[in-house]
């Protein structure tokens, strides 16, 4: 069974209905927004760390994913990178949602088994629905909400989610081989598809963007309506408001922000904005 590919410390065999969120490092973690909407998505959920691969160097090369010396309270410890499960340890009632969380590192070998592995997983947990978050470049401007798009399969997002991501994606190039697990899960157990993917201004590079990662909160929000007054929505505010006065004299720049204003032609969403976002926005355009 490939469900032994992982330790966990839950009665897999006692869960039902379970819907998971899934990131991927480091191939569409632009901003680190995948980290960031998991880290806030587990205090959300008030979920725990589960589980992790058995014996992660099967998929993982450690010279490419270096392992870390960390201390804990004193004591010295080594991080091996690896795939981490979030979860609940005790399951949700019949008529409620299993929750679970999926921190994937993108495999370097036996990519069809980890594939695999995780697909018995999600299997083994009655697996109803997949949704996969991240964050790309693209040649959208700072100044108008962040564009997110996406696709679904199996079923229909709530209103207007189903009109804003009913196009599906032009993208051509590289990609991962775990972009097939949609699909595999689909054609294996009929799960329920969504993918979100916040686009990024491309002259923006911040280790940690919040303004990308509240627009992926706000869309699951909708989904799995749960609060939206994140620390993340002020937090990217600030950046933005930062970063737009540390732009206002960069002639260059203020060309290239100009011309995606204008070509852009998906910024017109229809998914409502939160009254914080829409002032900062107006001040934008006002300024």
């Amino acid at each position: 069974m490939n469900i032994n590919e992982f330790k966990l410390d839950i009665p897999i065999g006692s869960y039902s209905n379970s819907h998971f969120i899934s990131i991927l490092r480091p191939w569409i973690n632009v901003g680190n927004v995948g980290h960031n909407v998991i880290s806030r998505l587990v205090d959300i959920f008030e979920l725990e760390e589960i589980g992790e691969l058995s014996r992660p160097s099967k998929y993982y090369d450690m010279t490419r994913y270096r392992p870390e010396i960390l201390y804990e309270n004193g004591e010295r410890i080594i991080r091996i990178p690896n795939t981490k499960i979030f979860g609940k340890k005790n399951p949700q009632g019949k008529s409620e949602i299993n929750m679970f969380l999926i921190y994937m590192l993108e495999p370097h070998n036996n990519s069809e088994d980890y594939n695999d592995a995780m697909i018995d997983l999600i299997q083994k947990l009655d697996g109803k629905r997949f949704v996969s978050v991240g964050g790309m470049f693209d040649s959208v401007p700072h100044t108008r909400p962040l564009p997110v798009t996406g696709t679904y399969k199996g079923w229909i997002p709530p209103k207007p989610l189903n009109e804003i991501l009913k196009f599906n994606s032009k993208y051509e190039g590289p990609t991962s081989i775990t972009n097939q697990l949609g699909n595999l899960l689909n054609n294996t157990i009929s799960i329920e598809l969504l993918s979100l993917m916040v686009h990024i201004p491309l002259y923006i590079k911040l280790n940690d963007d919040y303004m990308a990662t509240s627009r992926l909160l706000e869309f699951l929000s909708r989904i799995y309506d749960f609060p939206t007054n994140f620390p993340e929505k002020q937090k990217g505010i600030n950046q933005y408001k930062k970063l737009n006065k540390d732009l206002s004299n960069n002639n260059s720049i203020l060309d290239i922000i100009k011309k995606f204003e204008n070509e852009q032609n998906i910024s017109k969403q229809d998914l409502d904005l939160s009254p914080e976002i829409e002032d900062f926005l107006k001040d934008l355009e006002e300024s």
